[in-house]
């Protein structure tokens, strides 16, 4: 079995111990990877010094930009790969990629400014295409492994295995506890988590499979909806890893040394051509000036303003839950909604005479937008602010209906008997439209509004058969806290917290993962024979 893994950053550090995983039971043959955020790297290969030794393909996304700054686009050639593996156009690999499509700050703040010309970000495109058709050529790969699809390579990969009918696995959260689900595309919903949702419809549900889905939904009438690697709601900037204080002492002045001297790389040297890698100067005086010098005005200018808690019993309203940006949700599932200004605007256009829309801003984002931002949303005239320390579901609990992109409110609202109206691509389209619509022209939301709202009719089985697929064909890991770090973001609780505890864990986790991604990849396998 060749094996691709598209990694990303922390991602590499989990796909190779999966890799060791896999090796163990299955063993492979050629395996690739693709990696990105050299500083990351670097540190790792350190750390893992027999990994450049292996006989691993390689694809490092700073060399293909690196190598594409003295290039001329060649339009020509790029309609050919356009016409070979176009599904349909080859410009949403750049626009997949926020690192390429949005401005240097896109980490810490909201920066549509692009940090390329077009022409730049084309001979990107050019030489990553010419990159990923040798490494498949060289690697012709059994399955391509990927989580979610952020970078340009990841979708490049996607639109090649595509070409070729090669399977791949891209691992999604699913909004289900730790539950992370491997699909068969890069995009929503998938086609198989539908099938397997219709077959449990059609004959039935285990009893035992069943259960644990009405505990789950019984557990999020209760008490919450939260899902692991989730941000805690709050109307100050999101903790990080790097926010809390620290005193000074002489380890801390060596590293601010090798802090400045990166700096320096950065603007001038070799991580000059790594997209990942934002600076320190730049983050760091976001996260300690700007996002908190925003998050007060914002609180001062809007506080008399927003929507509090005991107004919302009494308020005839839709909820429309704001996304950070720039993330993969709009850009790669749902890009005709990557202006949520004017999303909210046709939104408020469609609704009911007397019904408000009211607006919140996503936790990751406290800080990141300017002022400006929510004073263009209060223009709208059926527009109203929640403040952002409100939690998600008191919004959803008296709303009469509820608006999403494609966000996990919205799988919120279905399970608490709410009508649902979807404008982008999520992973809950395909339940039954007495429950959920979603918007495919713009134009007629007011009819699907309307309709939903005169004709809305819970489906609790549906409901448990879509629960039910989810939990049957996903594997329960902590992908963010356990193998990718994230700091300040939800953990189901009964977790082992010392360092040993942790250690084990997260061998008997990769274990775990790396034998879903084995029966999937052989269950997804057959599946393409078949069809």
């Amino acid at each position: 079995m060749n094996t691709l893994f598209m990694t990303q950053g922390s991602g590499l550090e989990m796909f190779y111990d999966v890799m060791l995983a896999m090796n163990e039971s299955s063993k492979l043959n050629k395996v690739g990877f693709y990696v990105t955020d050299s500083r990351f790297y670097n540190k790792f290969v350190q750390k893992n010094s027999q990994f450049e030794s292996e006989p691993f393909c390689l694809l490092k996304e700073w060399e293909i930009v690196r190598d594409s700054r003295d290039i001329k686009p060649d339009i020509e050639l790029l309609e050919a790969y356009e016409k070979k593996i176009g599904r349909p156009f080859l410009w949403n690999a750049i626009v997949a990629d926020r690192r390429i499509y949005f401005g240097r700050k896109y980490a810490y703040a909201q920066d549509y400014t692009p940090r390329y010309k077009h022409e730049q970000m084309l001979a990107i495109l050019q030489v990553g295409l010419k990159r990923m058709e040798s490494l498949f050529d060289t690697m012709r790969p059994d399955c391509v492994i990927l989580f979610q699809c952020i970078t340009i390579g990841e979708y490049l990969s996607y639109l090649f295995a595509c070409a070729r009918d090669i399977p791949i696995l891209n691992l999604r959260p699913t909004r289900i506890r730790n539950y992370i689900y491997a699909g068969e595309s890069v995009l929503e919903p998938s086609e198989q988590l539908r099938i397997k949702y219709e077959k449990l419809s059609e004959h039935g549900i285990k009893p035992s499979l069943k259960s644990e889905a009405i505990n789950f939904l019984n557990e999020v009438r209760s008490t919450h909806a939260k899902y692991e690697g989730v941000v805690p709601v709050s109307n100050k900037p999101p903790v990080t890893a790097n926010s809390c204080r620290k005193q000074w002492n002489l380890s801390q002045i060596k590293r601010l040394v090798e802090q400045l001297k990166e700096e320096y790389r950065y603007r001038f040297g070799q991580f000059q051509y790594d997209n990942h890698f934002s600076g320190y100067i730049g983050p760091y005086v976001a996260r300690k000036v700007v996002r908190p010098f925003r998050a007060r005005a914002m609180e001062k200018k809007f506080s008399q303003l927003y929507v509090k808690p005991d107004k919302l019993p009494n308020l005839n309203y839709a909820f429309f839950p704001l996304h950070t940006e720039p993330e993969v949700t709009m850009l790669v599932y749902s890009k005709t909604c990557l202006n949520q200004i004017e999303v909210a605007r046709l939104i408020s256009h469609n609704l009911p005479v007397g019904m408000k829309l009211v607006v919140k801003e996503h936790p990751w984002a406290v800080g990141k937008r300017p002022i400006g931002y929510y004073k263009k949303l209060l223009e709208i005239p059926n527009v109203l602010l929640a403040d952002p320390s409100l939690k998600s579901r008191d919004l959803v609990s008296d709303a009469r209906i509820i608006t999403v992109i494609a966000g996990s409110i919205g799988f919120e609202g279905l399970m608490l008997k709410k009508p649902v109206i979807v404008l982008g691509k999520a992973p809950y389209n395909f339940l039954p439209s007495s429950m959920i619509r979603h918007v495919d022209n713009p134009g007629q939301m007011g009819d699907d509004i309307r309709d939903i709202l005169e004709n809305y009719e819970y489906n609790e089985k549906a409901l448990l058969s879509y629960i039910s697929a989810i939990i049957n064909e996903s594997v329960p890991v902590d992908l963010y806290t356990m193998f990718l770090g994230r700091k300040g973001v939800y953990r189901p609780e009964g977790k082992g917290d010392s360092q040993q505890d942790h250690k084990d864990e997260r061998k008997n986790q990769i274990a775990l993962l790396a034998r879903y991604l084995m029966c999937r990849y052989l269950k997804v396998e057959k599946q393409t024979i078949m069809s």
